[in-house]
């Protein structure tokens, strides 16, 4: 089914000559943008059900209680997280690891890395099944045959951010270890316990992680056994998932304030847990 709905979004592109020599951006017009939109809740919806709250509170679960130790190991090596980081830091983000990666705007986002031979487009999709959406890589679109990345701008800043990262993870780290993959990479609202199986999803992951908590910030607040009993008030019910320290660094740093329970903040919660998790475990496995 992903293939098929690849197929089609191939075929509108290919009629937009822009495509053969420029990048698409949120610059489009309005027609080509509703017909994106419409045609990315399609793939989504082939790729997967829109997931209601209550697989969201299974998804934030499971991660709490996996171990992503062993997955990570057996996905990547130190020597192939250092490639990736390396690879980032020469790329795209000179500071990767030393300093937290900044939010800027989206179109700044594209701005910066219109030179790293990606074509980018910006939807905003709504409702239960657009936000269940943060992005996607397509590894060849058109007839320009240049990879996609769409990121979905109706999210939190933070949100969109680490969207990016995780696209521009799947550009970089699939020309490192020559990725054959050609149908769409989602990165949606349930994914994250699939990551733990996939080595280029996880990949991708660890760039957002580091972006997130760089070296020093990440020894100071995520190497501590403490938890927040305030983290509980974001999601009545639910166990502690994050340290205090955790939650204020997120929301002074980034602005996302989980003290208002709602069910995108549970999007936003699981997404937090996956990428701590993995971040705490490149330390204690990589010393990275």
């Amino acid at each position: 089914m992903l293939k098929s709905g690849f197929g089609t979004l191939s075929k509108v592109y290919s009629l937009d000559v822009g495509l053969k020599r420029g990048f698409v951006t949120s610059a489009a017009t309005e027609n080509r943008s509703s017909i994106f939109d419409e045609l990315s809740v399609g793939l989504l919806r082939a790729s997967k059900s829109p997931a209601p709250s209550r697989t969201i509170c299974a998804e934030i679960r499971f991660l709490e209680q996996a171990d992503y130790a062993r997955p990570l190991r057996r996905s990547l090596a130190r020597s192939e997280v250092r490639q990736i980081v390396a690879e980032a830091r020469s790329s795209v983000w000179p500071h990767l690891n030393d300093e937290s990666v900044r939010l800027v705007s989206p179109r700044e986002f594209t701005r910066r890395w219109a030179k790293q031979g990606v074509q980018f487009q910006l939807a905003k999709l709504k409702g239960a099944e657009g936000l269940a959406l943060f992005g996607f890589y397509i590894r060849k679109l058109g007839d320009s045959r240049l990879p996609l990345i769409c990121v979905n701008t109706a999210h939190h800043p933070a949100a969109i951010g680490a969207a990016f990262t995780h696209e521009m993870g799947h550009h970089l780290t699939g020309r490192l270890f020559d990725s054959r993959k050609e149908h769409a990479q989602f990165l949606a609202d349930t994914a994250y316990a699939d990551h733990l199986d996939d080595p280029e999803e996880l990949a991708a992951d660890i760039l957002v992680s580091i972006g997130v908590f760089p070296g020093p910030i990440a020894r100071k607040i995520l190497m501590t056994p403490e938890k927040a009993k305030a983290s509980q008030s974001a999601v009545d019910g639910l166990p502690d998932s994050v340290s205090a320290a955790v939650l204020k660094y997120m929301n002074g740093h980034y602005g996302l304030s989980f003290s208002e329970p709602s069910s995108l903040k549970l999007q936003y919660l699981a997404a937090l847990i996956h990428f701590a998790k993995l971040r705490r475990a490149l330390l204690a496995e990589y010393d990275i």
